[in-house]
């Protein structure tokens, strides 16, 4: 009796570890390469000549560079493993343009992967508070760039199921046509304490400079009244 009762817990041992580890939550990029920034360049001056007791009328036509956001965009290679605690793998499976999720965050904390959840309309106002914008008048506020009417294609954090039901904020970034454009989701979550901007990682497509990318995302960041300090997101990715 002993022993069937001590195989039945050894049993079930076995499958806490494999659901455990079935129910991954996402993980540090193994390696990052940063192939360079650049930054939308100002027009000059436009001239036009003033004689006396004339009256002009004028249509200008103008583009500002944001003050609170930062873009990413680029590629992923990657492989999921199965191995042990010691980084030792039994089998793997590579693959050159994986799909899943980029995580990114202020937070140095790993986030509750447990708790998350899409962002609702308190963190959005908070995260609009610490970018410096104000939605009324700001057209790049995040209650403006993040819409709950934007639809996006659901996925899984870890367990738990993200989808276009749960009022979640979502953007769409242009693609090389300069339109919005499901190849580039991005979705805004929450761990309830942290904002995790989140980049939906798809096969590659041809994206805002004509060249193909596998995600393009945007993170906010507070450049207002000439602030240039550099503040530092933490990424995490999820492969499927």
């Amino acid at each position: 009796m002993k022993s069937k009762l001590d195989w039945f817990i050894f049993l079930i041992i076995l499958i806490l570890i494999a659901v455990s580890t079935a129910l991954a939550a996402p993980t540090g990029p193994s390696s990052v390469t940063n192939l360079g920034s650049s930054r939308y360049t100002s027009a000059e001056a436009a001239n036009i000549s003033a004689v006396a007791g004339n009256v002009t009328e004028l249509d200008f036509m103008a583009n500002t560079v944001t003050n609170a956001w930062q873009g990413y965009f680029g590629n992923i290679t990657g492989t999921i493993v199965l191995g042990n605690s010691n980084n030792q793998s039994m089998y793997n499976w590579n693959s050159s343009s994986p799909t899943g999720q980029i995580y990114a965050t202020r937070t140095s904390s790993v986030p509750a992967w447990a708790s998350i959840r899409c962002a609702d309309q308190t963190a959005v106002d908070l995260e609009d508070l610490a970018l410096g914008v104000d939605s009324s008048v700001d057209q790049d506020a995040v209650n403006r760039t993040f819409l709950n009417t934007t639809s996006f294609n659901a996925f899984y954090v870890g367990s738990r199921n993200i989808n276009n039901s749960q009022d979640c904020r979502a953007v769409q970034l242009f693609n090389s046509s300069g339109i919005s454009s499901n190849d580039f989701s991005e979705v805004l979550l929450s761990d309830t304490s942290n904002i995790i901007y989140t980049g939906l990682v798809t096969t590659p497509k041809t994206g805002f400079d004509n060249r193909e990318h596998q995600f393009e995302m945007l993170v906010g960041e507070n450049g207002h009244n000439g602030d240039t300090t550099a503040t530092p997101y933490y990424f995490y990715i999820e492969l499927n």
